[in-house]
């Protein structure tokens, strides 16, 4: 099998996958906090999708629909904040993944990762953390809006959580972090081909 990766770099391409995988779940499942509706059914919320959420049917009588989905448009999301996340940490996951990708490949094509492109990567890696970092830190501005006070009380506002609490995606995302900043410094010992050797 033929490959440009050295042993730190096999270590750094698993490790790239592994945090992709985290980070796009932990993007993904609307899982960040958990309140509860009415006093009787778990709700859930992350940047651009639910689960639980009231609905008042035609007779004008308050239901619960349980299930999860997104909002249907991206105007839909309840706060210029969640948006912001949403794209913030939607391309920071992307990024991650993109880059997991060829890091996978380099494990068995020669010439796909050399000493630059690892250093490259590496950087993107970086960005891809400032740029979840940014996304998941900007979110609790949008805690004012009605769905989150339904669901945590009245207290509930910017960076104030009421009586909801953080749930089990967000810890998803914290640990794709510490793990892209590990692959951050193993990148630069990834390679064992320098740019100048590179051929086509």
């Amino acid at each position: 099998m033929a490959t440009s990766l050295t042993a730190v770099g096999f270590i750094w391409a698993i490790l790239s996958l592994a945090a992709a995988l985290l980070c796009c779940t932990g993007f993904y499942l609307p899982f960040w906090i958990q309140g509860r509706l009415l006093g009787k059914v778990d709700a859930y919320f992350n940047s651009f999708r639910r689960c639980n959420y009231p609905r008042v049917s035609p007779e004008g009588i308050v239901e619960i629909v349980e299930e999860c989905g997104r909002y249907t448009r991206f105007w839909d999301i309840p706060s210029p904040w969640w948006q912001a996340s949403t794209v913030l940490v939607g391309t920071g996951s992307a990024l991650a993944l993109l880059i997991a990708v060829t890091a996978t490949a380099a494990c068995c094509i020669k010439y796909v990762v050399y000493s630059g492109t690892a250093r490259i990567a590496g950087v993107l890696q970086f960005t891809s953390v400032l740029l979840v970092i940014t996304g998941v830190a900007i979110y609790p501005l949008g805690w004012d809006n009605r769905e989150v006070q339904e669901a945590c009380g009245n207290t509930s506002n910017i960076y104030k959580i009421g009586s909801c609490h953080l749930s089990w995606s967000l810890y998803l995302l914290a640990s794709a972090v510490l793990l892209l900043i590990l692959c951050v410094c193993l990148s630069f010992c990834a390679s064992r081909i320098n740019g100048s050797s590179f051929r086509i």
